[in-house]
Order: structure tokens, then sequence, then C-alpha cells
């Protein structure tokens, strides 16, 4: 008789410890589904970041450009004034 208490006591904590094990798999279960709707959001704010930071880089580098351009020009009009000027002086002196 004591073996089958024995038997039976071996058994139970076995049951036990089966419930145990199907309580923390069924956490790691929820962690892991949880850690996935953490890494999506990332994923996402992860792109948005990139296309972000893509637009700004596109917006500086028109910007610099743009006055590049406008100093250019400015550089050119000058030269412009200066030979006119220079050939009506030259033309008026004679």
């Amino acid at each position: 008789m004591a073996s089958l208490e024995t038997c039976q006591q071996n058994a139970d904590e076995v049951k036990v410890l089966m419930k145990d094990n199907v309580v923390k798999v069924m956490e790691r279960e929820a962690k892991v589904s949880d850690l996935e709707g953490r890494s999506h959001a990332l994923l996402t704010m992860a792109t948005n970041f990139q296309k972000t930071a893509k637009t700004v880089e596109r917006q500086t580098w028109r910007q610099k450009w743009r006055w590049y351009i406008v100093a250019g020009g400015t550089v050119i009009v000058l030269i412009i004034i200066i030979i006119i000027v220079i050939v009506l002086l030259s033309f008026s002196g004679e």
C-alpha cells in the first residue's frame, strides 16, 4: 500500500509541476506577444523616422543650393554691372 501512496504522491507532484509549467508557458506567450507588438511598433517608428530624415535631408540640400544660386547670381549681376560701367566710362572718356 505504501508503494501506491508513493506513486500517488509522485503523480500529484508531477501534476502540480505540469500546472506550473502550463502557467509559465502562458505567461511567456503573453510576454512574447507583447514583445512582438512592441517590435512591430518600433519598426513602424523607424520607418517613419527614416522617411522624415530623408525628407529633411532633401530640404536641407535644396536650401543650400538655393543660397549658392542666389550668391552666384548676385556675383554675376555685379560683374555685369562693373563691366557695363567700365565700358560706358571708356566710351565717354574718348
